[in-house]
């Protein structure tokens, strides 16, 4: 397994940012007058996709050029690299152990591509998934940790089931399934949880912490169900609690 940090383009990142400008919007974009203050709301928010677009890459073009800016991505793509390599066999070592089959010999060829998109989305098809360019190298390695974690968890999965990746996808409840597994697959092996350091506050969408389902919280059930049996199994039961109570976690989550 490995991972190679790298800055595709201004682009890239104008392009990633408007993956989630098809939602509410207005939620979604509060990130981005957060960290990017000067961009004006006002012009933004009510343009169509292409003004949205346009407006987006002229900010971040000339923010690009800025030569701070420049230099620090050019630092954080070797810090990013080069902390991923310190800790790359404990990582394989943990998920081979968790996913009871040798990783060393696959996913090498993930890429974790540097964008100036608060939100970080990941792409099962290529491997790939962004992380923002103002997370410390320990920062990108907690966000590489959950979604390497999606990779081997669908490539086995769709051994296991055959279906359509489609469903791995939001908002379906393979897709919900898999990002709550996330929390008791590092809780169980200190070799993932100590080298993330967003594991303490929470390493999956806060809100799956207040789901309850018979009075417990869903993830301590799935935790107990995932450190007595192998990993297909897991799977198999896990998702058959979510099917049975996906009415319950959908009104949890709101």
């Amino acid at each position: 397994m490995n991972i190679s940090f790298a800055f595709p383009s201004v682009e890239y990142s104008v392009n990633s940012i408007m993956l989630f400008a098809d939602g509410d919007e207005y939620n979604w974009f509060d990130s981005i007058f957060h960290f990017y203050p000067q961009i004006d709301k006002e012009q933004l928010l009510p343009a169509n996709p292409d003004g949205k677009s346009k407006i987006l890459l002229d900010f971040f073009q000339n923010f690009y050029e800025g030569e701070k800016v420049k230099n620090e991505i050019v630092q954080k793509v070797v810090s990013y690299n080069e902390h991923w390599q310190i800790h790359r066999s404990q990582v394989e070592d943990a998920l081979s152990d968790a996913f009871q089959y040798d990783v060393r010999k696959t996913f090498n060829d993930i890429t974790g591509n540097i964008t100036f998109n608060p939100i970080c989305p990941r792409f099962l098809e290529t491997c790939t998934f962004d992380v923002f360019y103002l997370n410390s190298e320990r920062g990108a390695l907690g966000i590489s940790l959950h979604e390497v974690i999606h990779f081997v968890w669908f490539d086995i999965w769709q051994k296991h089931f055959d279906d359509s990746a489609k469903n791995y996808e939001t908002p379906h409840l393979k897709w919900l399934f898999s990002e709550m597994v996330v929390d008791p697959i590092m809780r169980k092996d200190s070799r993932l949880s100590e080298i993330n350091p967003y594991f303490d506050d929470g390493c999956v969408y806060p809100y799956f912490y207040k789901v309850k389902i018979n009075g417990k919280p869903i993830l301590e059930t799935l935790y107990e169900m995932y450190s007595c049996q192998n990993i297909v199994s897991f799977m198999e039961q896990g998702y058959a609690l979510c099917q049975k109570h996906e009415a319950e976690i959908r009104a949890q989550i709101k």
